[in-house]
C-alpha cells in the first residue's frame, strides 16, 4: 500500500538523491547525485509530499506558494517501475490539498501534459520563462520586441 507524507522530516536524503537521479528533475541537477543541493531546494520549498512503498521512498514533489494568490509546483516525480499506478496524481493531489484557492502553475515534462490536464490543469496563453542556461522547454522562435513608440 502506497503512503504519502506531507513535510521533510521524514526524507530521507540519499534516497530522494537516487529518485530524482533516475528522473531526472530538479532543473537537471538530480542526475548530479548532488544530495545538498537536493537538501537545500526541498528545504526551501513551502510543501513537499513524498510517496513510500514499504519504507522505500518511490515518488515526491514539491510546491512553493504565497498561500494568498500564487502556487508553483515543481520536480513532481516517481520511480520508472511505479509509474502510470496513480501515485503522480496522489502526490499532487496530497500538495494541492487545502490549496484550491490559488492559481497554481507548473511545467510539464515532456509527454506528460495529458497527465495534468487530466488533474485540471490548462496550458496558458502568456507563459514565459528565463534560465540561466539552454533548455529545450523554450520556445526561441520568436522573443518579445520592447515597445519604444510611448
Amino acid at each position: 500500500m502506497i503512503e504519502y507524507k506531507t513535510g521533510i522530516d521524514c526524507i530521507d536524503w540519499k534516497m530522494l538523491t537516487e529518485l530524482y537521479g533516475q528522473v531526472g528533475l530538479v532543473a537537471g541537477q538530480g542526475k548530479d547525485q548532488d544530495v545538498n543541493l537536493i537538501q537545500k531546494v526541498f528545504k526551501a520549498s513551502t510543501k513537499v509530499v513524498t510517496a513510500w512503498n514499504n519504507g522505500k521512498l518511490i515518488g515526491s514533489g514539491r510546491l512553493l506558494t504565497d498561500w494568498q494568490c500564487y502556487g508553483n509546483i515543481y520536480d513532481l516525480g516517481v520511480l520508472p517501475e511505479f509509474q502510470q499506478q496513480g501515485i503522480g496524481k496522489g502526490i499532487m493531489v496530497e500538495l494541492m490539498n487545502g490549496l484550491e484557492h490559488l492559481c497554481i502553475h507548473l511545467t510539464s515534462t515532456f509527454g506528460n501534459e495529458r497527465f495534468y490536464s487530466k488533474l485540471g490543469f490548462l496550458k496558458h496563453k502568456t507563459a514565459m520563462s528565463k534560465y540561466p542556461y539552454q533548455s529545450e522547454y523554450l520556445d526561441k522562435a520568436e522573443e518579445c520586441q520592447p515597445d519604444v513608440s510611448r
